[in-house]
């Protein structure tokens, strides 16, 4: 009753991500989110912000630098790095990796910035589940990886209080999406 129709579905397509955004991550972690200005990695971002807390980081990844100033203004990242997805040699370290990217190629860079024993949840339907497989084995990275399946409890709930929660992010989703 609070939103409209087409702002509630707008965020619920991707509904699972943000879901899991707060699921995974840990106090003081470092996430990494590839596709930062995404409707999926702005939600990410946001809820692994709550995770996180005040000793963790959370840096999203965009490759337009005229991004970069309006994701900052909307409180979901620490920081934002302007790099290329497909280029895993561009991103960072990290305890947790986020893929919302809908561009072929990036499982790398979504593999490679994370620790021994951390976690790559790819969101993105573009990703090659082999080239992740096989890319992790031949660099010899002990990370767990997680498919979203679009599905987490309670995820239809979890997005639409993030709009709630958020102003900046719902005015982003009604300028933006509806």
């Amino acid at each position: 009753d609070d939103m409209s129709e087409p702002l509630a579905l707008a965020a619920l397509d991707v509904a699972g991500a943000p879901a899991q955004a707060r699921k995974l991550p840990k106090e003081g972690d470092d996430v990494l989110i590839l596709g930062a200005n995404g409707k999926s990695g702005v939600l990410c971002g946001w809820e692994a912000m709550k995770k996180v807390g005040p000793k963790g980081k959370v840096v999203g990844v965009v490759r337009n630098p005229k991004q970069v100033p309006g994701l900052m203004e909307l409180g979901v990242y620490t920081d934002v790095i302007v790099a290329d997805c497909t280029k895993p040699v561009e991103v960072m370290e990290a305890d947790l990796s986020i893929c919302c990217v809908n561009i072929e190629s990036c499982e790398m860079s979504a593999i490679l910035p994370v620790r021994d024993d951390g976690l790559v949840y790819f969101f993105s339907m573009a990703t090659s589940f082999t080239k992740a497989a096989l890319g992790a084995e031949g660099i010899g990275k002990d990370v767990t990886m997680i498919i979203g399946n679009g599905y987490t409890k309670n995820h239809a709930q979890i997005t639409l209080d993030v709009l709630r929660e958020n102003p900046k992010l719902r005015k982003l989703f009604d300028e933006k999406y509806c």
